[in-house]
């Protein structure tokens, strides 16, 4: 400190002048460059954040496409076999179509909102392949067997009137009762859609190894990219 005063004295004023107004520019500087940096680790901390905050969209998105066709398909595994169970005045083929085709929005709509989350065009081919992988599978087995079961239940519809009208009288009224050829048409009716259900049924299981090595692919893929590392800061940048 005494040096510093010695400094002064000795001086010109010039100097002096000089001297500090350097030292209040150093000063100065330090401060403005702590606080580029200070702020430079902010802006890295918030763009970090935000790509993990976008990564969980990701998987929330990802996560509802895996579920929408996982609900679609199991329809349409078990879309015949639910229409041999209803009672033939039950069985109609229009409520079916209105499921599927719901189903099947909620499956398209799915990888439209995944998509907008996606910057791997592979990973968004992959989801529409699926699908259309799914469909094109699917709706030749069920376009195959389904008009065959709705001709059968449409066979099966008098012999279940007679049957309902003969219970409601009491079993009383033998003009409803069933013959033995009712008796024989409805077996050979039910013996003819377990046959048809049956063949649909190894269709399924031949066709089905090709959609289930897909979905496998498919699961592996979105498990990868949803679960890469978030390394870096900058939001360009994986």
């Amino acid at each position: 400190m005494k040096d510093l005063l010695d400094f002064f004295k000795g001086a010109s004023l010039g100097l002096i002048i000089v001297v500090t107004v350097t030292y209040f520019l150093k000063v100065y500087l330090e401060k403005r460059i702590d606080g580029l940096i200070g702020r430079g680790t902010d802006i890295g901390r918030t763009s970090l954040d935000l790509k993990k905050s976008l990564r969980n969209e990701e998987r929330a998105e990802l996560l509802a496409f895996r579920v929408a066709v996982e609900k679609w398909e199991y329809a349409l595994q078990t879309l015949l076999f639910d229409f041999t169970m209803l009672s033939p005045s039950d069985a109609q083929i229009a409520d079916f179509y209105k499921a599927d085709k719901e189903l099947f929005f909620n499956v398209k709509l799915a990888v439209v909102r995944a998509s907008t989350y996606l910057r791997d065009p592979e990973l968004e081919v992959k989801l529409m392949g699926i699908t259309n992988k799914i469909r094109n599978t699917y709706y030749p087995m069920i376009g195959e067997a389904m008009p065959r079961l709705i001709d059968l239940q449409a066979g099966l519809l008098p012999i279940e009137y007679k049957m309902k009208q003969f219970e409601k009288s009491g079993l009383t009224d033998m003009a409803f009762a069933p013959t033995d050829a009712d008796r024989e048409e409805h077996l050979r009716l039910q013996t003819e859609m377990t046959e048809e259900t049956s063949k649909f049924a190894s269709r399924l299981i031949d066709e089905y190894q090709n959609i289930a090595v897909q979905m496998v692919e498919l699961k592996q893929a979105v498990n990868d990219y949803l679960y890469r590392p978030v390394a870096r800061v900058e939001l360009d940048h994986d």
